[in-house]
């Protein structure tokens, strides 16, 4: 979708998204207020229709009643008025059973009117035979007046049948009313859980630039020039990823001249340091004279500090060299258990002189790496944990071999790495709070060269968790060389 949609702004994109989160909910709310419409004016046809059939049939009933009164009446006297209102009254009847057989051709209402009409209709006919013919007898009168006990129990039934079939739409408005209720929970749910797609696909879309900016932000403050910055969404957002990109290849020019000028640096500074370190080393081997014990210790104190600014200058130039990835490395099978052996001899004296104990648990393992790089991780490793580890301390050295994976181990029981130290541990220069007993200042270049050698190797180099109190703990991981041991250097 972000190929199919690409918004000018970030603003437009929230907009958009509101707009079509919004979208199904007013489509739910709509189908709802066309549903409960719908139920209440099939509500009110249903009330409307039942309230009429009853009041029909109720004045049906008083319609016969009054008609069978009146033919009574002229049963008795003879009067042709009465015989006038019975026929006012049968048309009143017929006005009002004429909606019914509108309304209702089949069932058993329909067939209950027409009974009822068609024995009231005999009736008044029996009642005008009666008054043309003067010779029919009392009892035949009484006879023919005896029929509106049919009727007014025909009536009654109408009356008793309008009530049921009120009652039978009442259940019939009910049960449209949960097939109704089914539908509009149906299509709530599924409107609201389109919304909810909808809203997850406009987050990622919202999430995806954001955190690509934030991934080039941290591989920056990192030190990862090489990696491109992408942006992809909104045009004034991949608009910032580009200049967040420019930004990368600007530090990545920079990082290279810095990297030219330390090197220039640090090699201009050799040449006349290695001729004070010569000149040094005559005068203490007294090859241009004998000299005094004050003599003797001014120019010891200057030979040690020759050999540390020496180091120093090393350091920055093995930290250049690590830097240059893309020189040939000479890659060889190299025994890492032999490697750590052979520093943990170097480091023997200065363990010895302040009786800090060495665990050792390794295991045979081979890799496949440079091996003057890495045996100089190692001695950075352990020369660290010897430097913060205090007199009587302790340092674990395990060498694992597992699953193709060479894990070294290496940790002390010193101060720790602080946690706002923590994230710059292998930056170059960087240098912790926690101050060693060393007299010998460091360069703050040691972990970060050790984590170039690794990564030369193919390999990582990691600060595994432990706060202030709990000591400092590194892992150097590397894949395991499918090589024999005998051909491996160690």
């Amino acid at each position: 979708m972000s190929r199919l949609y690409r918004p000018h702004s970030f603003f437009s994109l929230l907009l958009t998204g509101f707009v079509f989160v919004a979208l199904p909910l007013i489509v739910a709310l709509v189908s709802s207020i066309q549903i409960l419409d719908s139920l209440a004016q099939q509500s009110a046809v249903a009330v409307f229709r039942s309230v009429n059939r009853i009041e029909a049939s109720k004045k049906v009933a008083d319609v016969l009643h009054g008609q069978e009164r009146a033919a009574r009446l002229f049963s008795v006297l003879g009067e042709t008025e009465q015989l006038e209102d019975v026929d006012k009254l049968h048309v009143e009847l017929t006005e009002l059973l004429h909606p019914f057989v509108g309304l209702y051709t089949e069932g058993e209402l329909a067939r209950l009117i027409e009974q009822l009409q068609t024995k009231e209709q005999a009736l008044v006919a029996q009642l005008h035979a009666g008054a043309s013919d003067p010779e029919i007898s009392k009892s035949e009168q009484e006879a023919t007046l005896s029929g509106y006990g049919e009727i007014g129990d025909l009536a009654a039934q109408l009356e008793r049948l309008s009530n049921a079939l009120m009652i039978q739409e009442v259940d019939l408005l009910k049960e449209r009313v949960q097939s109704n209720k089914k539908t509009l929970v149906w299509q709530v749910s599924g409107l609201i859980g389109f919304s909810v797609l909808l809203v997850v696909l406009f987050i990622s879309l919202i999430v995806k630039p954001v955190s690509q900016m934030d991934r080039g932000i941290e591989r920056l403050g990192e030190g990862d020039f090489a990696t491109p910055i992408v942006v992809s969404g909104p045009r004034d957002l991949e608009a910032i990823g580009e200049k967040l990109d420019w930004l990368r290849k600007r530090l990545d020019v920079l990082d290279r001249e810095k990297v030219k000028m330390l090197a220039h640096i640090s090699h201009e500074l050799k040449t006349p340091l290695s001729s004070i370190k010569e000149g040094a080393g005559l005068l203490k081997d007294g090859l241009v004279g004998p000299l005094s014990s004050n003599q003797a210790e001014v120019v010891a104190i200057l030979d040690s500090n020759c050999g540390k600014l020496q180091r120093l200058i090393q350091n920055i130039l093995d930290f250049n060299m690590a830097q240059a990835r893309d020189m040939p490395l000479d890659l060889r099978a190299v025994r890492v258990d032999a490697l750590v052996a052979e520093v943990t001899e170097d480091h023997r004296n200065a363990l010895l002189a302040r009786n800090i104990r060495l665990n050792l648990q390794m295991e045979p393992a081979t890799v496949s790496g440079n091996p003057q790089q890495l045996k100089a991780v190692i001695d950075n490793l352990l020369g660290n944990a010897v430097k913060f580890t205090p007199d009587d301390g302790e340092i674990n050295v395990t060498l694992k071999n597992k699953g193709g994976q060479v894990t070294l181990l290496v940790e002390d029981t010193g101060p720790g790495i602080s946690e706002e130290d923590r994230p710059q541990v292998f930056l170059p220069f960087f240098q912790g709070r926690h101050k060693n007993r060393s007299f010998v200042k460091g360069s703050g270049l040691g972990l970060a060269i050790s984590k170039e050698y690794m990564q030369n190797c193919g390999g990582s180099l990691r600060l595994l968790p432990g706060g202030d109190g709990q000591g400092a703990r590194f892992a150097a991981i590397l894949p395991a060389a499918s090589l024999k041991t005998k051909d491996a250097i160690g």
